[in-house]
């Protein structure tokens, strides 16, 4: 049943309602044909920056980044030559991406910043490429397998962690360091270490599993150890309690299933009380991996996507929510999801990642054709799309009608203050959090009401005030 156990109607009292957190939004499509999005920023205008391996209608090459509207419509002029393809990183008013082993710098309009060059730098000679990480001031950790020649410093040969400075050149204050083989993916935790993944068994000429952990500096963290002997991470998030999922590909020691969702303890050894063995098709474009990413949707909720058909025997088109114990639910995307297509003879059909719009929505990108959301089936999306959020089906009221409403502060922890400027008789107010769900409801009789938050997790929440079945206001608020 759709949206069964988790999602409450976000206006079960207004009959007009018909679109749901998470349904397609229909006046966003992309003329992009083919072959995939990677990556994806939102510009300050609300244009969307656009990195993969693209092809509008009619072109004759690849594009390494588009530039399209809030509707997805491109955008032009914009630069023909747009190398790149890869993770797009924001940094001040400019971009990073991904250029195949090395990593360029950009501006909105497309153009490259010639400040930032790391190809032909002295020392310095990119060969596989991997993952990248840029620090606030600038600096980029760029991972893969790259040969350094700088004997003055002691760094000669193939290297797998090397550190650069904000201009692009190779940072000889830096400790760059070696594995046996390429590392693919990094991610910065919350306290500045990182998780490290790739094809590597030894690091620093210590044997470890395919998940390591490394200090800021690029030094082991010996104090996290797992036993994944095959495969590597695609996806990571960290939860409060320093817990971390993983998802990806992976073949732990005694354990004959391969592993697409894993939950690790903060010393890296499983956690034996998630549901490790979610079982999943064959993934669609044939690749190794077809579990991508997760996204933290709702304090017991993470949406996961990648290139698989289902999950546990049930039908999922690439993307899928699971529980905080690893269970598939059905409150989403059982009955869609993204399309395939045929490339030449491969089927392809894929979610790369998802992104939140800043005002409540969510945009999803990857390698399809058509996306069914339950309701509705557009054959038309293509590659990227938009997916509503919280603050759907409600016509807004014109400034006379919507009672003045303040909430403080926001960001909010403990408590929340709402202020209101007149008191409706009989007003409620409701909060609900990111898939709609009502997670509080007080009645409200004076100019100030306070909200207790405590129990409440981490997220983006949507206060609303009603009465007689009527939405009043709402207000997006931020719990910490």
């Amino acid at each position: 049943m759709r949206h069964s156990t988790l999602l409450v109607a976000i206006l079960a009292a207004n009959s007009g309602a018909s679109q749901q957190p998470f349904d397609l939004d229909l006046s966003f499509r992309t003329s992009i044909h083919e072959n995939y999005v990677n990556s994806m920023a939102i510009l300050d205008n609300g244009d969307l920056l656009v990195s993969g391996k693209i092809r509008w209608t009619g072109d004759q090459f690849d594009r390494g980044y588009v530039r399209i509207d809030a509707s997805g419509v491109r955008v032009v002029p914009f630069p023909d030559f747009a190398p790149g393809g890869g993770k797009l990183v924001a940094w001040q008013d400019r971009f990073y991406v991904g250029n195949g082993p090395g990593v360029r710098r950009i501006f909105p309009t497309g153009l490259i910043d010639g400040s930032f060059n790391m190809i032909g730098v002295p020392y310095f000679t990119p060969n596989q490429g991997g993952d990248y990480h840029v620090f606030p001031d600038g600096r980029v950790l760029l991972s893969g397998a790259h040969s350094l020649n700088y004997p003055q410093g002691g760094f000669t040969g193939t290297h797998h962690l090397v550190w650069f400075t904000n201009t692009g050149q190779l940072d000889t204050t830096r400790m760059h360091r070696k594995a046996n083989a390429a590392i693919y993916k990094i991610h910065e935790l919350a306290d500045g270490r990182f998780l490290l993944s790739g094809v590597f068994s030894q690091y620093e000429g210590t044997p470890v599993g395919r998940i390591l952990r490394i200090h800021p500096d690029g030094g082991w963290d010996s104090t996290f150890h797992t036993s994944i002997v095959w495969g590597q991470a695609t996806g990571f998030h960290e939860l409060p309690d320093g817990r971390v999922l993983a998802a990806g590909r992976f073949l732990f020691q005694n354990d004959p299933d391969t592993l697409h969702l894993v939950r690790l303890m903060p010393d890296g050894q499983l956690d034996l009380t998630f549901n490790n063995h979610l079982r999943s098709s064959t993934e669609q474009g044939g690749g190794l991996y077809p579990w991508v990413g997760i996204y933290p949707v709702a304090p017991d909720g993470h949406i996961v996507f990648g290139a698989f058909r289902s999950i546990d025997e049930q039908p999922r088109g690439a993307i899928a929510l699971i529980d905080t114990a690893g269970n598939l639910l059905d409150d989403l995307f059982a009955d869609g999801g993204c399309g395939t297509w045929n490339d030449q003879g491969l089927i392809k059909g894929s979610i790369s990642g998802i992104l939140p719009d800043g005002n409540g929505h969510y945009f999803i990108w990857g390698s399809y054709h058509g996306y069914d959301d339950g309701t509705t089936n557009d054959p038309l999306q293509r590659m990227v799309s938009r997916l509503h959020g919280l603050s759907v089906g409600v016509a807004p009221l014109s400034p006379g009608e919507r009672p003045g409403v303040r909430a403080y502060p926001n960001p909010a922890s403990t408590q929340l203050t709402v202020e209101l400027e007149q008191v409706p008789l009989g007003a409620v107010l409701l909060l609900r959090d990111a898939l709609g769900r009502e997670v509080m409801r007080e009645g409200i009789s004076g100019h100030y009401h306070v909200l207790r938050l405590q129990g409440l997790g981490s997220g983006l929440y949507l206060l609303e005030l009603w009465r007689d079945g009527k939405r009043l206001a709402a207000e997006k608020v931020v719990v910490q």
